[in-house]
């Protein structure tokens, strides 16, 4: 009986089927998603009430400049957010597939393409990529990355102050550190953990770096966080070796 027990048992386990790659991929596409589903609900529900608040300003013959700024931002907020959406669910389903990238060209073609948005704001962009530094993964998803982080400093950056990036490769793993202009190497970084970081509905940071991190991981790397002297943040996105 003990046996019969035991042998049934084992059977069952046997049944009992594997994790496939694309399941665990889209296992972090769903908690992506997830975590995503409220800062984008808080957007629109904030963007409704200033929507509803200027047409009030308006019948009373006010000049809501302020209120129409805000509206600006929360819609920009949401292109940008449905953008970096679809690159996630893109990469989740995609092919497996990778080559190889070598990582200066890709920053000059970042530093190129948000030349505008660098100059409009009177803030600088640096960047220094070890001489070699290569990547192995998705080509538009790890420019999508990059570009995220880039412009999520950009939007915390004070006039005349610097995004830095620099790129590096130690023991065949590939790191990129982002900070505005000071030593990010000397915090401690942590993980970087889906919601952690979500501030206010407009900022652009809760589904911008969890996305980060969602594509991060599905390429057998991690963004990782750490507080800086004047208590902004510093980020590193790791890649380990294929």
């Amino acid at each position: 009986m003990n046996d019969s027990k035991l042998t049934v048992a084992t059977n069952s386990r046997k049944r009992v089927p594997m994790l496939k790659p694309e399941e665990t991929a889209i296992d972090t596409l769903t908690a992506f998603v997830r975590d995503a589903e409220h800062d984008l609900l808080s957007v629109v529900t904030a963007l409704q009430a200033h929507m509803d608040l200027l047409y009030f300003d308006l019948v009373n013959n006010h000049m809501p400049v302020d209120r129409i700024a805000v509206m600006n931002r929360s819609i920009a907020r949401l292109i940008s957010d449905t953008t970096v959406l679809a690159s996630v669910s893109e990469l989740a389903l995609a092919s497996r597939s990778t080559e190889k990238l070598m990582l200066d060209g890709l920053m000059q073609e970042i530093a190129e393409e948000t030349r505008s948005a660098f100059s409009s704001t009177q803030v600088s962009l640096s960047y220094h990529i070890a001489k070699g530094t290569s990547l192995f993964g998705n080509a538009s998803s790890l420019k999508v990355m990059i570009t995220s982080m880039v412009l999520t400093l950009l939007h915390k950056c004070r006039k005349l102050e610097t995004v830095r990036i620099i790129g590096l490769t130690h023991k065949k793993c590939v790191s990129m550190s982002f900070d505005i202009g000071l030593a990010a190497t000397e915090g401690i970084f942590k993980p970087w953990q889906l919601g952690e970081l979500h501030l206010i509905p407009t900022n652009g940071e809760g589904i911008c770096l969890a996305a980060v991190d969602a594509m991060a991981r599905l390429q057998r790397g991690e963004l990782s966080v750490c507080i800086l002297p004047d208590l902004r943040r510093g980020y590193r996105l790791s890649f380990s070796p294929s």
